[in-house]
């Protein structure tokens, strides 16, 4: 849902971004340090510090959200650079929930795993629900919990400490994300075979030997004598 408005929000960030621009650094710089700053919130999550991942984490987001203004303001918009930015995006979600899932191996907490495998599982669909439509033609720009959503909600269970809570959420509402996109595009594409075929049109069948042609105007409702 969040994703609507990244346009707008981006604006926000031109201010650092002017900064870093004159400081010379490049977008897909900002991208592979945030991987790593991802990478290091992984590690403090499965080590039970979740405030501390929390911090991290809002790191990386912020990382992730300037180097798109960067790469507008410096003029670096670039199909490569959209294509890595997508593939760290995926390696920063999945290296963080695989800290999680070591926190809850560790602690012997066996719901907890499930709970994040689960949503390992949502995740990677919701975002190759988007992919494979994209290659089919089709726009695929909706969900209630996409990348900034679920970001948003493991930051706030790891810093009040209801991480469990954050999963149950997630596992939920990320499968469903990506059987919404299935329903969404499964609608999208009757629509378009529909308006391929056109109406159909039934053949006119010409009378066989000995039968009589069919009375056209038998369906008219006749005024009554």
């Amino acid at each position: 849902m969040l994703s609507h408005y990244k346009t707008p929000l981006s604006r926000l960030g031109d201010p650092v971004a002017r900064l870093l621009l004159q400081a010379h650094v490049r977008p897909n710089h900002l991208t592979v340090v945030g991987l790593g700053v991802s990478i290091v919130a992984a590690c403090a999550l499965a080590e039970g510090r979740l405030r501390v991942g929390a911090v991290l984490l809002t790191l990386a987001g912020l990382f992730d959200f300037f180097d798109g203004s960067l790469a507008r303001l410096a003029n670096r918009v670039s199909a490569f650079g959209a294509f890595l930015d997508s593939a760290v995006d995926r390696y920063s979600d999945l290296v963080v929930l695989l800290g999680v899932v070591f926190f809850y191996h560790l602690a012997a907490d066996t719901p907890g795993v499930l709970l994040t495998m689960l949503t390992v599982i949502g995740t990677v669909m919701v975002s190759y629900t988007k992919a494979r439509a994209q290659s089919i033609g089709q726009s695929c720009e909706i969900g209630l919990m996409e990348r900034p959503e679920r970001l948003i909600t493991l930051i706030a269970g790891a810093t009040f400490n209801l991480l469990t809570p954050a999963m149950v959420v997630l596992a939920v509402l990320t499968n469903l994300t990506a059987l919404q996109r299935i329903l969404y595009i499964r609608r999208a594409s009757a629509r378009e075979t529909a308006r391929e075929t056109g109406p159909v049109v039934a053949p006119i069948v010409a009378p066989g030997p000995g039968r009589a042609p069919a009375d056209h105007d038998a369906t008219r409702l006749h005024p009554s004598p």
